[in-house]
């Protein structure tokens, strides 16, 4: 779990000045509100790697996505529509979990997703949003996402929580698995993932305290990091998310289908044996320190 007592991770580049517009109206309503809640997705990703690790780009993305912790649908309607009085953010039509910040003064739109869950949640970790409850997305992962996230300072005196990598390997798989029929973009940020763990500040941890996953690999540190990447995300995934990755992981179709998403969808250089192998390791991690797998 992420603990509050150990100083913030300080990034070595600064976010956009747009995000961090974006992430300084939001962080005050959220935390007067008292709404727990934590960076997702693409923008998650290059924070961690790009920002704070001093990578590479990865796949551009054009909109940025936080998840809220809310009791019920009265707390996230309340958050949504403090957001919308600061005159800042407006209704995106037909998008209920979308808004967009609007800054004139400097000639951008952001749009910001908002995803709630814990007491919106079913036992099913799923969320219909109302009032009609067509539009249902799978939140499983999300309570751990939040535990394992980051702390992270943007600026002097803006700290906020960041999933970390194992936290989005958890979010990614399942909403490719939600998904991949409509867009294929969480194989890509999976990859990415997967294949720079090792060089996101776990070198060290792998010469010191999992050399043999090296020796397995004969000191590939990228398949040594997709397994220990994949280890990490297991021992924080709860019995939901668990549960539906372990039967993703054991299906040969759907990881095949996985792994062809991944070669297909973005500029790899590696081919798609190469990309199988990554994966495979990524693999045998997770269900190895699953043990009921």
């Amino acid at each position: 779990m992420s603990n509050t007592s150990n100083p913030p991770f300080v990034l070595l580049k600064p976010p956009s000045e747009d995000v961090l517009r974006v992430v300084r109206e939001l962080n005050k309503i959220a935390t007067r509100l008292g709404i727990p809640f934590f960076l997702a997705g693409a923008s998650a990703r290059d924070m961690v790697l790009v920002n704070l690790w001093g990578q590479s780009p990865g796949r551009a993305t054009v909109d940025i996505d936080f998840a809220f912790a809310v009791n019920d649908w009265a707390e996230f309607n309340r958050l949504r529509e403090e957001l919308l009085a600061t005159g800042r953010f407006v209704r995106v039509p037909h998008k209920e979990q979308r808004l967009m910040y609007t800054d004139p003064e400097h000639g951008f739109d952001l749009p910001v997703d908002l995803i709630p869950f814990r007491g919106v949640a079913s036992e099913r970790k799923t969320i219909a949003w109302p009032p009609e409850g067509d539009f249902v997305m799978n939140v499983a992962g999300f309570e751990e996402a939040l535990d394992a996230a980051l702390r992270v300072e943007l600026e002097p005196s803006l700290v906020i929580s960041v999933a970390s990598l194992p936290g989005l390997a958890i979010l990614k798989i399942l909403a490719w698995a939600d998904r991949h029929l409509e867009n294929n973009k969480d194989a890509v940020d999976l990859y990415k993932i997967v294949t720079t763990f090792d060089s996101a500040g776990n070198r060290d941890r792998l010469f010191d305290q999992e050399i043999e996953l090296l020796e397995a690999v004969d000191y590939d540190l990228t398949l040594a990091g997709a397994q220990l990447l994949g280890r990490d995300a297991a021992r924080i995934a709860d019995s939901a998310a668990t549960e539906q990755i372990v039967s993703l992981l054991s299906s040969e179709v759907q990881v095949d289908l996985l792994i062809s998403h991944m070669t297909k969808t973005a500029s790899f250089d590696e081919n798609a044996g190469a990309v199988a192998r990554i994966f495979d390791r990524f693999r045998r991690g997770y269900l190895e320190a699953t043990p009921s797998a």
